[in-house]
């Protein structure tokens, strides 16, 4: 097997060639554009962008530096040429990805990291396994595979978006010292997009074969027609450009491997002449618009302290503002300090406390250095303690400090903050302002973490992430459940990016037909989640939610009890909510068809009924009451039948809901946790109760019974008495016949 070097020296030869920027320019138009003839794009159509035949962006790019540094030139290419040499380049790329790796005798490492153990219960710590393959390596090769073919964790229009917001800050020193505003620098990024988007379109009208003739005139452009497209002035548009552009070979002699800097990254718009222009990638024009402004500011030393500033504040500041989107801002608090008597024994960045949950956030503004890129290993993990371990180590001990009393909560005002110390669930959350390659794969292989009944496992992400979930995710419920879920699976959950796990959740709520110990998952999941938020943020025909999880029980008794506890700081409430969403599509299905035959059969004998379903592996088990006794009753019923039923089935824990069949909405819940003891007591309560036959497991709905059939107690109700339904009108102007 060749070395990577070899290849790219190969690569680099080939660049050298007359036709070379032709060939690149087939490569952009094949991998970069989504092709499709239909009127709209649609999932299959999207598909495309993670077809394995396209060349990753990375490798892209390479090609991009590699033709830049061999100077420009426009030759065409006959067919049979470009496809030779095309195909040429796919192999020697395909060539490249498997040098990443050094040869390895797998069974002797599996050995001796106890890999392979029958009961699998070293699986799900996979990074310990990682750790070994590469504990006396000086470059750790599978870290450097995960980086260069990481494919990209954040959504063009989230460069966008984010970027206006990150840098608000700064737009006097950029208006000054660069000539435009971020905003103005989004209208030239966006004109450059639609024009080379419309060439495209009209080529492919316009051509008679494929591919293209030509592809290199799709990628050029000049100043007058983005002055056109943009309506800003040429002045501004000619900043913009000069801010993204360098000439061909500026600054290239640097690149001499995979490994080296790649100024066209920073530099996406390659400069023909003063007014022709070459942008091959979009997606790196707006990844630049993110990360470039940190060189310009820390290029100027009386301003580079100041932008760091900014760079920290905006982390924190835009989590909160997502966070507050979902939770509320009077639960969401930044900046907290926390006292002992002897003085201030840790910090938070953003605390939200809803009920008896909390996350507790640190934040961090670090870049992955050049060498730690190059898959240095004691530079990765350096790059990744100070950006992530010691983040969460904060985290960490805030998550301690929050459970224990005595201690002075303070906000940056310097005033105190009252917050309990009795959370049943803490998540700690790191989170890092730029996209970070490869940060799922970091985490898993790097990140030294506890966890305790209280404190989950940790989650780390960027601020893409934060966008996404609190974009993506309509209630505090539905977060709590999916950090939970998260949080359970641990490092047992294998994905290029969080996103991707995330789309999961969306669209099947993590559940798999199996309890594996190992879930690998492709990033084509990832599918439906970004045509949704083209359609929430680029106003695409097409669903704003995915069609699955978020979607599939709307509407229904158990989708509308969701909705109506989705916001609840009530435990209880959140207990069952949380113990809805657990329950798998088929169930939910079965569960509404009993809620609704229990409706049918109140309307027709006026009469309680009710619904026990046990899950007697998890130890819990649900109970719902349909009727329309008076609150208190009805409470006291549901709580006794709960405690019997929790008992009976040896459970550690129980729901209970109470459901208006009238109104067909939930009224109120009870939840029940502690540990299964034998009772004498108890077993004398529960001597008389029907048992929990088997068909309760949900198999049937047909063969469904539903409990006691007690009749309700009637009494003389007063015309300005509250309704017995519960709907807290007076009964004169409610169910009065």
């Amino acid at each position: 097997m060749r070395t990577e070097q070899e290849i790219f020296n190969e690569l680099e030869l080939l660049s050298t060639k007359e036709g070379f920027w032709e060939v690149v320019a087939f490569f952009c138009w094949k991998d970069t554009f989504i092709h499709f003839s239909s009127d709209k794009l649609d999932r299959e159509a999207f598909s495309q962008a993670f077809d394995r035949t396209r060349l990753s962006r990375t490798e892209l790019s390479t090609l991009v530096g590699l033709a830049c540094k061999s100077g420009f030139n426009t030759k065409k290419l006959g067919f049979d040429e470009l496809k030779e040499r095309a195909e040429h380049i796919w192999q020697l790329f395909d060539e490249l990805h498997h040098s990443f790796y050094p040869p390895l005798d797998i069974a002797a490492l599996s050995a001796s990291a106890q890999f392979d153990s029958k009961d699998g219960d070293d699986l799900a710590d996979f990074g310990k396994f990682m750790r070994k393959l590469t504990l006396s390596e000086d470059k750790n090769h599978f870290m450097r595979e995960a980086i260069f073919y990481g494919g990209d964790g954040v959504f063009k229009h989230q460069y966008r978006d984010l970027a206006k917001r990150r840098y608000y800050l700064d737009e006097d020193w950029i208006a000054v010292n660069k000539g435009f505003k971020i905003s103005q620098a989004v209208d030239v990024i966006s004109a450059i997009e639609q024009i080379q988007l419309e060439k495209a379109n009209r080529a492919i009208s316009s051509a008679k074969s494929w591919p293209l003739p030509y592809h290199l005139l799709v990628f050029s452009f000049d100043i007058s027609e983005i002055v056109t497209q943009s309506g800003l002035s040429k002045e501004t548009v000619g900043a913009v450009i000069a801010a993204f552009s360098a000439k061909p070979e500026e600054g290239m002699d640097c690149f001499k491997s995979v490994d080296d800097f790649n100024p066209k990254n920073a530099f996406p718009i390659v400069k023909i002449d003063e007014n022709t222009f070459v942008s091959f990638q979009a997606y790196s024009l707006w990844e630049a618009l993110y990360e470039s402004p940190f060189f310009w500011f820390n290029a100027d030393d009386t301003y580079k302290v100041v932008a760091s500033n900014h760079r920290g504040a905006f982390t924190e500041e835009f989590t909160a503002e997502r966070l507050a989107l979902v939770f509320g801002e009077e639960n969401v608090l930044t900046n907290i300090d926390i006292f002992d008597g002897k003085g201030k024994a840790g910090e938070i960045d953003v605390l939200v406390t809803f009920g008896d949950f909390a996350i507790v956030v640190q934040a961090k503004s670090k870049k992955l250095t050049l060498e730690a890129r190059k898959g240095n290993s004691k530079q990765l993990e350096g790059d990744f303690k100070k950006a992530i371990q010691d983040a969460y180590n904060q985290a960490y001990l805030c998550s301690q400090l929050l459970q224990k009393d005595g201690y002075v909560y303070k906000n940056e005002s310097g005033n105190k903050v009252n917050i309990q110390s009795k959370f049943k669930m803490i998540f700690p959350v790191c989170i890092v302002s730029d996209h970070y390659p490869a940060l799922a794969a970091q985490a898993r292989h790097f990140l030294n973490y506890q966890t305790t009944d209280v404190i989950k496992h940790p989650y780390v992400m960027d601020v893409f992430l934060i966008d996404m979930i609190t974009e993506m995710l309509p209630s505090p419920l539905r977060v709590l459940d999916y950090l939970i879920k998260r949080s359970d699976y641990g490092d047992s959950l294998f994905s290029n990016h969080e996103l991707v796990i995330l789309s999961t959740y969306i669209k099947q709520n993590l559940y798999f037909d199996e309890d594996p110990a190992l879930i690998m998952l492709d990033d084509d999941i990832s599918v439906d989640l970004e045509l949704a938020m083209l359609a929430r943020r680029d106003g695409y025909d097409g669903e704003v939610t995915p069609e699955g999880f978020l979607t599939a029980h709307k509407d229904t008794h158990v989708g509308r009890i969701i909705e109506d506890i989705g916001f609840s700081t009530d435990y209880c409430l959140q207990k069952l909510g949380l113990h809805l969403l657990s329950m798998c599509g088929d169930s939910i299905n079965l569960l509404n068809e009993a809620i609704s035959k229990m409706i049918a059969q109140f309307k027709k004998d006026h009469r309680h009924h009710d619904i026990s379903l046990p899950m007697l592996e998890q130890k819990t088990g649900l109970t719902i009451h349909c009727n329309e006794e008076y609150n208190e009753t009805a409470f006291k019923k549901l709580i006794s039948h709960c405690e019997k039923r929790k008992y009976t089935c040896k459970a550690d824990s129980w729901v209970g809901c109470c459901f208006s069949p009238n109104q067909a909405r939930f009224r109120f819940a009870s939840y029940h946790e502690s540990k299964w003891i034998q009772s004498d007591e108890m077993e004398k309560l529960v001597a008389g109760l029907k048992p929990i036959s088997p068909e309760h497991h949900i198999e049937d709905i047909r063969k469904l019974s539903f409990g006691e059939r007690s009749q309700i107690i009637h009494k003389k109700i007063g015309r300005n008495e509250p309704c017995p339904c519960g709907s807290g009108k007076k009964y004169k102007r409610c169910c009065i016949p």
